[in-house]
Order: structure tokens, then sequence, then C-alpha cells
């Protein structure tokens, strides 16, 4: 009977405990920028690799270290956005940071000889900055 109630007693203690536990949801915070950008702006390192520089003074040494920093472009007057990095039209595009800085690459996928890059003549470029949790 003695191992019944002391059995007994420790399912109730284990499930009070348990019980008692509540799950915390913690939302992320981000950050959304929008930026445009004409054909001319966009500056040759040959002619296969065309860049665009963005200042992003949101960019902060926070977000370089252990946030998110995701990019998105529109062709269409922002009716649709593509997630970098991706090949669009047979262009290559995809971007690095640093802190206060996005650079945007479009390359010739392939760098086949003879091959020039065409950038958009017109396109928005969405910068969204997204707090995190670093974890080592």
């Amino acid at each position: 009977m003695k191992r019944l109630l002391l059995a007994l007693l420790i399912g109730s203690a284990t499930l009070t405990s348990f019980s008692s536990c509540t799950k915390e949801y913690v939302t992320p915070v981000s950050k959304t920028m929008v930026y445009e950008r004409t054909a001319n702006q966009w500056k040759a390192n040959s002619s296969k690799d065309k860049y665009v520089d963005l200042d992003v003074p949101e960019l902060s040494n926070y977000y370089v270290d252990q946030g998110v920093v995701t990019l998105a472009m529109s062709f269409d007057n922002e009716q649709t956005y593509n997630a970098l990095p991706a090949t669009i039209d047979g262009v290559s595009y995809n971007y690095d940071y640093t802190t206060g800085s996005v650079r945007i690459y479009a390359q010739d996928p392939i760098f086949e000889n003879g091959t020039t890059i065409n950038v958009p003549n017109h396109v928005f470029v969405k910068v969204t900055l997204t707090e995190a949790d670093f974890v080592q």
C-alpha cells in the first residue's frame, strides 16, 4: 500500500510540475526598406559582372553579426517579388552585405565568353532585416 501511495504522490508531483510550465513564443522583429534603382545606377566589373550598391543605415553590426538579412527584387513595379539569390531571365542575382551597405551582383550564370549582362531598366529592391538569437 505504501508503494502505491508513494507512486501516486510522485506521479501527482510530476504532473503538477509539468502542467505549470508555460510555452513562450517570441515573434521576430523585422524591418523592411524598399529601394528603387535604374539601369544607369549599375556599375560594371566586367561584361559578365555588374553591381549596384544600396546604402542601408539600418544595417547595423547586430544584423551583420547575428541577425538575418534577406533581399527580394521586383521587375514589375512591386506586383511580384523574386527572392535572392535567383537566376531571372538568364541573369544570376546575388548579394553580399556589410554594416550600412548591401551590394547586389548581376552576373552571367555560366560565365560564357562574349556574353553581356543586361541589367533591368527599373527595379525595386526590398531589404528585410530580422532579429535573431545567435546560438553557439
